[in-house]
């Protein structure tokens, strides 16, 4: 879901703060550790000792984060707590576009351009700020106004979702969930301005535009499926390729690397040798922040695995082929029932069912095969929102 119910993440993240974040955690006065990232360039952010998943998601949403590393040498002992991670992610970032879309929306309607021609010293651009306070209090003044905006955004939405066939009743709850969940974390703002110009002959179209975008990112919410999935199988892939590399390394190539994955006792006593030495993994997330990040970056969320094991040339030729090559007709849920974890090929294959899936709900998405400064290879997933 949009949430996790977990109070507590057990995964020990880097964090990169944007100049926003910087002057937050300044405030609080935390201490910044300079922090040398997988690309090789030095950052000052904060590590993390656990995640609280509702005040990490918070950060993401309002423009705090601008890069997110975990660095471990496996990832099959914290599983569950990734993908919980990694779906945090992926949320809290499509939330945050449809924030940002509900708000150019409104900034670029005629009903504020109206005003603005009105009441040239009291303009409504990009640079007006209004206190929350006082937003908080216009709106519970007209509670019952925005109670009925609301629902004749999301009735419609919950009514196509309650009749798809196509999806299960958990999906059916899920989409359902996260309908009400993007309505909740748009900006007091937004509802400010909706509820402000109610009389305005264009606001029906204004809402029947919101409600158009409220369909798109409920659709568009599976994407966090897709990529949690596509993520573990390409992470737990480089963990086993790490494992066999650093056993092979200590005790000879003549040595059975592969005996070790499947010996519970042996496996737990090479990732202690593997924890003092210099063979982690690590998966970074890049966000993009409108105003914020570089021109063309702003509206994407990239993902990368790092991992030294991994032959360039080999990993390179094995994306591309997958990428251009037709996915498979079964479903995504009868593949991954029907593999076994850690297969890399796996895991390149879920490259065509994300591409896929994608398209279906008008996101591009690319991949690339690239190197950082000290030749270690990496696998790169971006989607442009």
């Amino acid at each position: 879901m949009g949430s996790v119910k977990k109070p507590v993440i057990e995964l020990k993240p880097n964090l990169i703060l944007t100049n926003v974040g910087i002057g937050f955690f300044m405030e609080k006065g935390y201490k910044f550790s300079k922090i040398t990232m997988a690309d090789g360039s030095v950052q000052y952010g904060v590590k993390l000792t656990k995640v609280a998943p509702a005040s990490f998601q918070q950060m993401l949403r309002i423009g705090y984060l601008s890069r997110v590393e975990l660095v471990r040498p496996e990832f099959t002992t914290v599983r569950s707590d990734l993908m919980d991670f990694s779906k945090l992610i992926v949320y809290g970032f499509m939330y945050k576009q449809f924030d940002q879309v509900l708000y150019d929306l409104l900034i670029e309607s005629p009903m504020i351009k109206d005003w603005n021609r009105a009441n040239p010293r009291k303009i409504i651009d990009t640079r007006t700020v209004i206190n929350e306070n006082y937003l908080s209090k216009v709106l519970s003044e007209n509670q019952e106004q925005l109670k009925s905006i609301k629902k004749a955004i999301i009735d419609p939405i919950k009514s196509k979702i309650a009749s798809d066939e196509s999806l299960q009743a958990d999906e059916k709850n899920t989409m359902i969930f996260l309908s009400s969940r993007f309505l909740d974390y748009t900006r007091s703002f937004v509802w400010f301005l909706v509820t402000r110009f109610s009389f305005h002959e264009d606001h029906k179209n204004i809402i029947n535009k919101i409600r158009d975008y409220l369909d798109m990112y409920v659709r568009r919410s599976r994407i966090a499926d897709y990529l949690t999935l596509l993520l573990m199988e390409l992470a737990i892939s480089a963990e086993t390729l790490n494992m066999m590399s650093f056993a092979e390394k200590n005790y000879g190539s003549s040595f059975d690397a592969k005996s070790i994955l499947y010996n519970q006792e042996k496996r737990e006593s090479l990732l202690k040798q593997m924890q003092n030495s210099d063979t982690d993994l690590t998966i970074e997330w890049r966000i993009g922040n409108a105003g914020v990040s570089s021109i063309g970056t702003e509206n994407k969320l990239s993902l990368t695995i790092y991992n030294k094991e991994a032959e360039y040339s080999e990993l390179k030729e094995k994306v591309q082929e997958k990428m251009n090559s037709s996915s498979s007709h079964i479903s995504l849920n009868q593949f991954y029932k029907s593999t076994s974890a850690g297969n890399a090929d796996m895991g390149l294959l879920y490259l065509g069912y994300l591409q896929d899936e994608c398209d279906k709900v008008k996101l591009r998405f690319n991949s690339r095969v690239g190197e950082n400064r000290d030749g270690v290879p990496s696998i790169t997933l971006t989607i442009h929102f």
